[in-house]
């Protein structure tokens, strides 16, 4: 840092008393900006900006002439500008830094840069009389600069495996906003998780070789001293040109890598209602701060190519009113709704209890608010913070009701697996990749639901319909046929009176077959034989049932057990153990375990009553030591009785509750829910 820099106050108004004029001077051809910024990786405060940041190229800053204070209120510095001309073409300096999501903001003040566009360098300054002959200087050492940068030695880096982030934990989360969404407490809420690594050598060498590789629209690498950003961001936060806005909300994501998934993105549902949501929140947002009637979505669900996915992104725009400057926009739109969740302030809620781990400046923004150019930032996702020897990149995504754990978690490491590769790491062994694919039968065979009918009523058929269309959409890439709901509903009504089971199978053609037959009473509880069930995918309900015909042969329930030792399910639905305190434990959803209709239905009902659930795994010891129950379409909640001769504990006034608040009649419990 140059011994001018200034902090607070003193700084603030000395940027307030200037007077500049954004000027622009020629340097001709250089190295380009990689090279560059490794060079410049011990300059005061670097703050490097590639990609499209102020219409494309790069801009790379250093020796600021105010550092704000971590405690100072950066909101408020924005708005404190020297006076300049607007200019089209020069941004000249500015603010550069920071928001960080739950992380102290970092800004610098710069009255000089470097930026290179089309191929050629340009020193660009908002030119003060005060500070002409430093100005002056920086300028006739650039071009020297520039041939020492040529030929600069490279510098390293290294990083260790990348580890920390918990399978368990993401997928719990997931469930819980899920859970959430169904209550009508929160729309979408996103649910991020944190990977790190030990870290040696040059952060910002490192920056400039992955922006390199990768090509992000909006790279930048700020030194924000006790932390340096490295971000790779797909997604414009913010770009203000005069009284003109605009946001690029990003919700929908697709790996790129082996099968293309463009048409499978294109055509989802979910992801469609996921950046549907996150841009009428952005309309919200800037409604708040823009003239009556100027705000609009100027494209929708647009398909884009980034590293290693595919995203959908939509575009809104507006125009700020008279009285509005960039610190009322910020206030008016951080954090990015993108990377919170709708509506904004319960999905901040929503985070603060679901996510373990804090943020840091991840899904925060980076990047300048220039007195001559505009404001522009990005959100800062695809992000790597380094601080002493330690690196970390936080992913995540939308949950929305229609999501599923594990594809949540492969998301995650989608979105990580290009970041990982562009700065030559590796995530750690420990950290779970699973891809688990179905087997020919499996998919030949198509998908089934089996829906409990009372008094010609099926039950909870919305739920049942929409689990076979996430699957079908998923496996076949196309949905349940339209007058599915109508001709079930139709079945079930000529079955009035005794119990019945409606039964829905979808062939890989599409088409879709069904019947209903009368019911025999539930059994009144369960005797269960553990069988060990190798690695499968179990989370659609197969219309094949061989796999599960052959485990009938033990006596009683077949209680499935994975490699790992933990508890999956049995043979006819979801496990639930009775904690000693009446709270309830289930397994969480696994590629291996089945979304149950009825499970979910019971952890609403716990939900709704105050009673405690957990979505942890267990073992077969701990199933031993208390009292637990299945639950299934058919059968309702069932008891079990005993496990391998085991005798359970009992907790029968527990089961019988949850029954009566789903309302439902059974033999063994006063319920008959569905699975």
């Amino acid at each position: 840092m140059t011994s001018e820099a200034r902090n607070g106050e003193a700084g603030l108004d000395r940027v307030h008393r200037m007077r500049c004029r954004a000027v622009s001077y020629p340097l001709g051809v250089g190295p380009p900006p990689a090279q560059v910024i490794a060079h410049r990786a011990d300059a005061a405060h670097l703050a490097a900006l590639v990609g499209e940041w102020g219409g494309g190229g790069a801009l790379i800053a250093a020796e600021p002439l105010v550092v704000l204070p971590a405690d100072a209120d950066a909101l408020n510095a924005v708005r404190v500008l020297p006076h300049v001309e607007p200019s089209e073409d020069v941004v000249g300096g500015g603010w550069f830094g920071w928001f960080g999501f739950d992380a102290p903001p970092f800004l610098a003040f710069y009255d000089h840069l470097l930026r290179w566009r089309d191929g050629r360098w340009w020193f660009e300054a908002l030119w003060s009389d005060e500070r002409e002959a430093v100005l002056r200087r920086s300028l006739d050492e650039s071009a020297a600069m520039l041939t020492a940068a040529a030929d600069a030695v490279p510098r390293t880096w290294k990083s260790e495996q990348f580890g920390g982030a918990s399978l368990p934990v993401h997928l719990e989360a997931v469930e819980r906003a899920v859970e959430w969404i169904r209550a009508g407490e929160v729309y979408q809420v996103n649910v991020c998780t944190r990977l790190h690594a030990g870290f040696a050598g040059d952060a910002a060498a490192m920056f400039a070789a992955s922006a390199a590789r990768l090509a992000p629209r909006f790279g930048a690498y700020i030194d924000g001293g006790e932390r340096a950003l490295a971000c790779l961001s797909p997604e414009l936060f913010l770009r203000r040109r005069g009284r003109d806005v605009m946001t690029s909300p990003i919700k929908g994501t697709a790996p790129r890598h082996g099968v293309d998934g463009s048409d499978a993105l294109l055509n989802s549902a979910k992801d469609a209602a996921e950046n549907v949501m996150i841009v009428d929140l952005m309309r919200n947002d800037l409604g708040r701060v823009c003239e009556i009637g100027s705000v609009r979505t100027a494209s929708l669900l647009d398909l884009e190519a980034h590293p290693g996915v595919w995203h959908l992104v939509s575009t809104v725009t507006g125009r700020l009113r008279a009285e509005v400057d960039d610190s009322q926009l910020l206030a008016a739109t951080l954090p990015p709704g993108s990377v919170t969740g709708a509506p904004k302030l319960r999905a901040l809620d929503a985070i603060a209890e679901l996510e373990t781990v804090p943020r840091g400046v991840y899904t925060g923004a980076i990047g300048f608010a220039s007195p001559a150019w505009g404001t522009e930032f990005a959100v800062a996702i695809r992000t790597f913070e380094i601080a002493g020897d330690r690196i970390d990149l936080g992913v995540g995504g939308g949950v929305t009701a229609d999501s599923v754990p594990m594809r949540e978690w492969r998301e995650c490491l989608d979105k990580a697996a290009p970041l990982l590769r562009a700065i030559d790491g590796e995530l750690h062994p420990a950290v779970p990749t699973p891809v688990i694919e179905p087997t020919g039968s499996q998919l030949s065979g198509g998908l089934l639901e089996t829906v409990l009918v009372i008094d010609g009523v099926p039950v909870r058929l919305a739920d049942h319909l929409a689990r076979l269309d996430r699957s079908s959409r998923e496996l076949y890439a196309c949905p349940v046929p339209a007058g599915t709901a109508v001709r079930a509903a139709a079945a079930a009504a000529a079955q009035r009176g005794a119990p019945a089971a409606l039964r829905i199978v979808l062939t890989t053609g599409g088409g879709v077959a069904i019947t209903c037959r009368r019911l025999t009473d539930p059994p009144g509880e369960s005797d269960a034989t553990v069988v060990h069930r190798a690695s499968g995918l179990w989370r659609h309900k197969w219309a094949d049932r061989a796999d599960l015909a052959a485990a009938e042969h033990v006596a009683g329930t077949p209680l499935f057990v994975a490699d790992d030792g933990t508890v999956l399910e049995t043979s006819r639905g979801n496990v639930f153990l009775i904690c000693p305190d009446g709270s309830l434990r289930t397994p969480p959803l696994r590629d291996d375990v089945l979304p149950g209709i009825t499970r979910r239905a019971v952890l609403d009902v716990a939900r709704d009553s105050g009673r405690r659930a957990v979505l942890r795994g267990f073992t077969v010891t701990d199933l031993h030591h208390h009292a637990a129950f299945w639950t299934s379409s058919l059968s309702g909640v069932v008891p079990i009785r005993s496990v391998d001769g085991v005798v359970l504990p009992r907790r029968d006034e527990v089961v019988v509750e949850l029954a009566r608040a789903l309302n439902l009649r059974g033999k063994a419990s006063g319920a008959r829910p569905t699975r």
